[in-house]
């Protein structure tokens, strides 16, 4: 079950690989290919040509696959091994760092964990970060969407989550037809299951990028969060809103703006209106973004949710030049035909973990909104 004594190099392996090599089989949705990655259409602060490579050299458009896997073994958040290797891949958003980073220490803990086996066919939704509201929109919720797309009924499906699968989730998961008996859950920290069959969805997205298929996703969870029936904004998509940065401890976010006070009264000033999704329910989070027609606020999953967003929507966000960050907005803007800028901060010098963005560079983006933006309508 686990590469005891191995060097970590060799006991990671590509989970394509692995099932092309004899390990299961394969149902390919969609394939990989190149395009280039629209510019912002604000681009403003502390950008360095580094920051600029980065985003320009963001080419690649991931496949979708399902993977069957027999005899996988999955342990912690949603890491799957075979054979006593580490299986990780591109299309799983999942990577070497990763794993060399958080489960080198495996082998201390792994020969004495729980076994829990689990004998029919079980689905793999969740990994990296699944403690993570925005990794479950982005990342976990729109496998889903795969899933019958390949032709799998998912009522009739079994999921395998972690016990501590935040409750946002199992709401989503409800919302979405699928019934708590249809979850089996293990202890992340103590037991590890072995899986005759494990189906394993794609991500629909790879670093910034993000697969055609999600649109059509992003829908589905819309549509099912808040039929068109029941939306209670009717008017065009006119609203403009600042959402503010959420404080739930889970998503471990070490970001923190210097000017966050300033960035908040300014928006209100302008004439948005502050909102703090996390403090709605599902439905009404749908609502929100879909009535919006221009988005601002710190860089993170809570501007991801403009997933739920109406084509045309204008969302600006403020950001570090970290290249860890990625620009992950800027795919999602680009399938959903929405516009977007940045304004581009810097660490301080004390090295405390925030970031600078000039004042200045704040008023000139609000006057870019005001200038011509989709949202110069009601609040």
């Amino acid at each position: 079950m686990s590469g005891v004594g191995r060097p970590m190099d060799e006991a990671i392996i590509d989970l394509r690989a692995s099932v092309q090599a004899g390990r299961g089989s394969m149902i390919e949705v969609s394939r990989a290919h190149r395009s280039r990655i629209k510019p912002p259409s604000l681009l403003i602060g502390a950008v360095t040509s580094d920051l600029l490579r980065l985003y320009h050299s963001q080419s690649v458009v991931l496949g979708t696959a399902i993977y069957r896997v027999r005899e996988a073994t999955v342990l912690g958040e949603g890491i799957v091994m075979t054979d006593g290797c580490f299986n990780v891949g591109h299309d799983l958003n999942l990577g070497r760092d990763y794993i060399a980073k958080n489960y080198a220490a495996t082998d201390a803990w792994l020969p004495d964990a729980a076994v829990r086996r689990v004998h029919d066919p079980v689905v793999l939704l969740t990994g990296a970060g699944y403690l993570g509201y925005g990794h479950w929109l982005v990342d976990f919720l729109p496998k889903l969407h795969l899933l019958r797309l390949a032709g799998y009924r998912l009522s009739r499906l079994t999921f395998l989550m972690p016990s501590d699968t935040p409750d946002f989730a199992r709401r989503w998961l409800a919302i979405l037809g699928i019934e708590p008996h249809q979850c089996a859950v293990y202890d992340r920290t103590r037991e590890v299951v072995l899986c005759r069959e494990l189906i394993v969805p794609s991500t629909l997205r790879f670093g910034t990028r993000v697969s055609p298929l999600f649109a059509e996703a992003c829908a589905v969870l819309r549509d099912a969060a808040a039929p068109r029936r029941f939306r209670r904004f009717r008017r065009p998509a006119r609203r403009r809103i600042f959402v503010a940065r959420s404080v739930n401890a889970v998503t471990h976010n070490t970001r923190s703006l210097h000017q966050r006070v300033l960035f908040e009264d300014t928006a209100r000033k302008r004439g948005f209106t502050i909102v703090s999704p996390e403090r709605l329910g599902l439905r009404e989070q749908v609502e929100l973004f879909d009535a919006a027609g221009t988005i601002c606020g710190e860089y993170g999953s809570g501007l991801h949710a403009s997933m739920f967003s109406r084509p045309g929507t204008l969302v600006m966000a403020v950001r570090d030049d970290t290249a860890d960050l990625g620009f992950l907005q800027s795919g999602i803007d680009q399938e959903l035909d929405h516009h977007n800028g940045y304004v581009i901060g810097a660490a301080t010098p004390d090295g405390d973990g925030r970031f600078s963005v000039d004042p200045a560079d704040l008023d000139l983006a609000f006057d870019w909104i005001d200038w011509g933006g989709p949202g110069k309508a009601t609040v």
